[in-house]
């Protein structure tokens, strides 16, 4: 038995085209307060949805850290909260806790669609981003009522991205609008001023992240 089974564990997963380097300041400030973190890195250009799923369930079953009997909670950026759906939704865990996700496009993005459709950009963003670039977008008929467990969601909205006001409406974080993180059956969204690509280096965001998994709800923010 590891020291870890007599803790909470949280799975990290990072958003397309970023790697578990990202994660990494939210994974040790996740240890210093008692959990037990996995920070996976996964090929998230090589496959869809599904099979990022799988890959995600390997990686935990695979993991030293790992029993049925530890309780485990997901913390997300991007589209590592439509894996992390999936994941949920095709393998049914026992010993699911809560799940934060930071910047999801859980009803895509207009972004991502306007990408797709661009007759000239279609194939770049197809070859660049993989089998899971359609499922970015609005229009992709993902899982519908899946959300049964604790999530809260943390939108952001500030953009460095100089195409998004020409493609988003409404707050937007750059590539996300801050709408389309929203879904049903999320027990509580806030939304922090910060950029959709670095987001999870934000302290607001952090601490947030870590206040939810503590206490199944955000701080309640201050009016600015």
């Amino acid at each position: 038995m590891t020291e870890a089974e007599n803790k909470e564990m949280v799975i990290l997963l990072h958003g397309i085209l970023r790697s578990k380097h990202d994660m990494l300041l939210l994974s040790n400030l996740l240890k210093k307060h008692g959990y037990a973190t996995l920070n996976i890195l996964y090929p998230s250009r090589e496959h869809n949805l599904e099979d990022l799923s799988d890959f995600v369930d390997k990686k935990i079953t695979e993991s030293p850290d790992y029993t049925e009997k530890i309780k485990i909670n997901f913390v997300t950026h991007s589209m590592g909260g439509l894996i992390a759906r999936y994941y949920i939704t095709r393998k049914k865990p026992d010993n699911l806790g809560k799940v934060v996700m930071l910047g999801p496009p859980n009803t895509g993005s207009e972004f991502a669609d306007w990408l797709s459709d661009t007759k000239i950009l279609s194939p770049i963003f197809k070859a660049v981003f993989g089998p899971a670039s359609e499922q970015l977008r609005t229009d992709y008929p993902h899982i519908d009522g899946d959300i049964t467990y604790p999530l809260g969601v943390i939108a952001g909205n500030r953009s460095i991205n100089p195409l998004a006001p020409w493609v988003l409406d409404g707050e937007h974080d750059g590539v996300v609008p801050v709408e389309r993180t929203k879904i049903e059956g999320m027990i509580d969204h806030i939304i922090i001023p910060a950029t959709h690509s670095f987001m999870m280096f934000n302290n607001d965001v952090m601490e947030q992240t870590l206040y939810f998994l503590k206490n199944s709800r955000f701080k309640k923010q201050q009016k600015q």
